[in-house]
C-alpha cells in the first residue's frame, strides 16, 4: 500500500512541478527543484483528502491520495518537482476527513528529507516538522483559520 500512495503521490508532485512552471514569481525557487517530504497522519482520524497549495490565492492541487483512505499513523511521501514557489508563510494542507470534517493546516515550510507530522494539540491544527536524519530539529508551526 505503501508503495502505491508513494508512486501516486509522486506522479500528482510531477504534474504540480509542470502546472508550476506556467508562471514564474519572484519567491520561486530555481528551475528544476525537487523535494520529497514525508507525510504522518496523527489526527485520530482516516483522512480522504489530501491537497496542498502554496497560499490562499492559489487553487489547491489535485487529492495527493491514491488508496481511498490515508490512515491514521500512516507515512506517505509526497514529492514536489519543478520551479516551487517558496511562500512567505508557507504551505498549506487540507485534509478532508471520512468522517465528514475537514482541517486546513497554515504555515508549513516544506523541505527536503524532513518528515511533517500532523496532528492535533488541545483541540488545534498543528504540525511538527523533523528532520529525516537522526537530529533533534522540530518545529511547531501552523493554526487553522477556517
Amino acid at each position: 500500500m505503501k508503495k502505491k500512495l508513494w508512486l501516486g503521490a509522486m506522479m500528482i508532485a510531477m504534474a504540480l512541478g509542470l502546472t508550476a512552471c506556467g508562471e514564474k514569481k519572484e519567491s520561486s525557487a530555481n528551475e528544476g527543484e525537487s523535494i520529497t517530504i514525508d507525510f504522518i497522519n496523527q489526527t485520530g482520524a482516516d483522512v480522504g483528502i489530501l491537497r496542498i497549495r502554496p497560499n490562499e490565492k492559489d487553487d489547491w492541487s489535485e487529492n495527493l491520495l491514491q488508496e481511498e483512505a490515508w490512515k491514521q499513523n500512516y507515512e506517505m511521501p509526497v514529492s514536489l518537482s519543478g520551479e516551487l514557489p517558496k511562500p512567505e508563510d508557507g504551505w498549506q494542507v487540507e485534509m478532508k476527513f471520512l468522517n465528514g470534517t475537514e482541517e486546513i493546516w497554515q504555515g508549513i515550510v516544506l523541505e527536503d528529507k524532513t518528515t511533517a507530522v500532523f496532528s492535533y494539540e488541545n483541540g488545534l491544527p498543528v504540525v511538527k516538522i523533523e528532520a529525516s536524519q537522526e537530529s533533534d530539529k522540530t518545529s511547531d508551526t501552523g493554526n487553522v483559520t477556517e
